[in-house]
């Protein structure tokens, strides 16, 4: 599973992140300053690390240095930056230092983990087919962390039909007419979806793109899922859906 270290001493934005990226299926741990997230770091070895710039103990910068200076011979985690304000002199030197982004608070969840999940393919383009990580450990975790008021429940994407958006809730819609009703929006989830295999047909539906049985076509095209249920399609993703159904 992907290692992300998340080193930020604002509590309230550190457990959001933490919740966020758990939610999406990685490995997180976490850090109040930057002495403590230096350690853990070096003990967790993790993909990516998410780090803030004004820390008590050790700065983000300073954090960078060492890091850096410790992975001298390997291919170090990608680090990204985050930061209420940026000026042009700080981005310069944290990218000297070997930043791979900045990101800016108030964050986006959505945007976030988009370039996340960009950083850790870049990096495992690097690393290479002998990163230590093989296809058989990874299929291990093809499963979406989804919550629920029993603690966290993992399901296997394969057997997720769709998401709907419903407000600030979403439902589930799982083979054998399972549904699970989420109290988390449906965008928190839309990366990790999306990233194996899953279309957005509009803006509060997210299918599965294999349970798909036929489209019919009209002023309002809509898709028929193999449990019986029809979702609507934005005229703006017709073609782009057309286009995919076409190789399914």
């Amino acid at each position: 599973m992907t290692r992300i270290v998340i080193v930020e001493d604002e509590i309230n934005i550190r457990e959001t992140l933490q919740e966020i990226l758990e939610f999406s299926g990685y490995d997180v741990f976490t850090a109040s300053n930057g002495k403590l997230g230096y350690a853990v770091i070096l003990e967790k070895e993790p993909d990516l690390v998410l780090c803030d710039v004004n820390m008590p103990e050790l700065d983000g910068f300073a954090l960078l240095e060492l890091i850096t200076q410790k992975y001298a011979s390997k291919i170090m985690p990608s680090f990204l930056f985050l930061t209420a304000k940026v000026e042009k002199e700080q981005i310069r030197y944290g990218m000297n230092l070997g930043a791979d982004d900045y990101i800016l608070k108030p964050f986006d969840p959505v945007e976030i983990l988009k370039i996340i999940q960009l950083r850790i393919n870049k990096r495992e383009k690097m690393l290479g087919p002998q990163s230590g990580k093989s296809s058989a450990y990874k299929e291990r975790f093809k499963k979406l962390t989804i919550p629920t008021e029993e603690g966290l429940e993992l399901v296997p994407f394969e057997q997720i039909i769709q998401c709907k958006a419903e407000r600030a809730y979403c439902f589930f819609h799982l083979i054998d007419n399972k549904k699970m009703l989420v109290s988390k929006p449906m965008k928190e989830f839309e990366v990790a979806l999306i990233n194996n295999g899953f279309f957005k047909v509009h803006k509060s539906g997210i299918v599965n793109l294999r349970f798909a049985e036929r489209y019919v076509r009209g002023k309002g095209g809509y898709l028929v899922l193999s449990d019986g249920s029809t979702v609507p399609v934005a005229t703006r993703k017709k073609d782009e859906l057309l286009k995919l159904l076409k190789y399914e």
